[in-house]
Formats: C-alpha cells, structure tokens, sequence
C-alpha cells in the first residue's frame, strides 16, 4: 500500500458550496458508510459524563448518539462549514429533545473555537480526506489540542486500503478530473500522522465501505 497522497484542491468555500447542496440527500447518498461510521463510534467508547466534540458532524446522526451515550451530564459539542447541515441538524437535535446536550455552530476545523484540553473524545468522519494534504497535519494538532490528556481521537475517512482490497487508483484519476464529483473525498492515510504527532496506542482498521469503497479508522489517545 502506498501512502502517497494526492492533493484535494477543493477551496474551503467550495467544500461549503458542496455540502450545502448535498445537505438535502446526504443520508441516501452516503449509506455506504454507516459500517465505518459504526465502528468509529465503537472504538471512541463515549461513556457517561463525557464530553464529546465532532468535526464535520453533517447531518447529525453521529451527534445523536453521542448526545444519546453521554447522558444528562454529558455535552456534545461540533462544527461543521456548511450552514445547511447546521440547520438539518439543530432540526434533528430538537426532534430527539436533546439541545440542552448539544452545541452546534459554523467553523472550521482548521482552528477550532475552544481551550485546550476540554474534550475527551474527538470524532470525525470523512472530513481529513476534504483537507489538502499540507493542512492534515495542523487540523490534527487541533484535535490535540482541544483533548484532555488521555482522552481519545477517533478518525473514520476514506482510504487507499490495504492489499486485500483492489486499488483506488481509478478513483484518483477520476478524482483529479473532477474531485466535486466526489463530495471533495479523495484517499487518504492517517495512521502516520497520528504516530508522528505523539499520539499513544495507534490503531487503523481498514472496512469495505458499501463493498466497493475501502474506507480506515484510525485512533490513538493522547497521552496524560
């Protein structure tokens, strides 16, 4: 497996244009990746009490359970740039009753709107493989950041899998023609970034997403 990785091109403002026009059948469109998104919350094992942070929350379902697992003494707190997931998830949010749980806003995972070492779980799905590959890095120490010592990162994202799965080498090709046909996701390997950032108990998992699409979790704690 080569961990090259090509570069996303997608401006920020253009991943928001993107998303706000997916808002409204991004859940069709995106079952394929229940499975991975599944098990990335299994391994952040979100208990009572926590408090929780997700980068790029879409259309909320990951928020809910979060708000759902940290119970009445818990928060859940996210960003995402596209204003129109905002909105479909706040709905979402209120339906369930849990906006005493929840804190949603705008913003950027680039630099992220709260003190250091508040959260003890940081998630995130399908967002590192939008960021261009120079910034991975910067939006990783973020999520350091804002983690308590030992608290734990969970990232789920698209991936060049392993060598059980057939390459994705078409899909770069097609991807560097038109990478908006895409949602902006391109393959990406985040267990190396992990490692070099200090994070401790580094793991990676690869998933088939929908059969077709190799898809990793990757997930490390930080250390106390």
């Amino acid at each position: 497996m080569s961990n090259k990785i090509i570069d996303a091109p997608l401006t920020p403002k253009k991943v928001q244009s993107v998303y706000d026009f997916l808002s409204s059948f991004y859940d069709y469109l995106t079952r394929y990746e229940s499975l991975s998104k599944e098990r990335g919350v299994d391994v952040a094992d979100i208990r009572l009490g926590d408090k929780v942070f997700e980068a790029g929350f879409g259309t909320g379902q990951i928020v809910i359970a979060s708000a759902v697992s940290v119970g009445m003494y818990g928060h859940v707190y996210g960003i995402d740039v596209s204003s129109k997931m905002l909105e479909k998830t706040r709905e979402r949010v209120k339906k369930h009753e849990l906006t005493k749980r929840v804190d949603l806003q705008l913003g950027d995972a680039r630099k992220l709107p709260y003190t250091p070492g508040v959260f003890d779980v940081v998630f995130t799905s399908y967002l590192l493989d939008l960021i261009d590959t120079p910034e991975i890095s910067c939006v990783l120490k973020e999520f350091k950041r804002v983690l308590k010592p030992g608290g734990r990162l969970v990232v789920v994202n698209m991936s060049k899998g392993d060598s059980r799965y057939s390459t994705m080498k078409l899909y770069e090709w097609l991807y560097s023609r038109c990478p908006s046909l895409f949602g902006g996701c391109r393959p990406v390997v985040i267990e190396p970034f992990l490692k070099a950032l200090g994070f401790q108990y580094v793991k990676r998992e690869c998933i088939l997403a929908g059969h077709v699409i190799p898809s990793e979790i990757v997930w490390g704690d930080k250390p106390k």
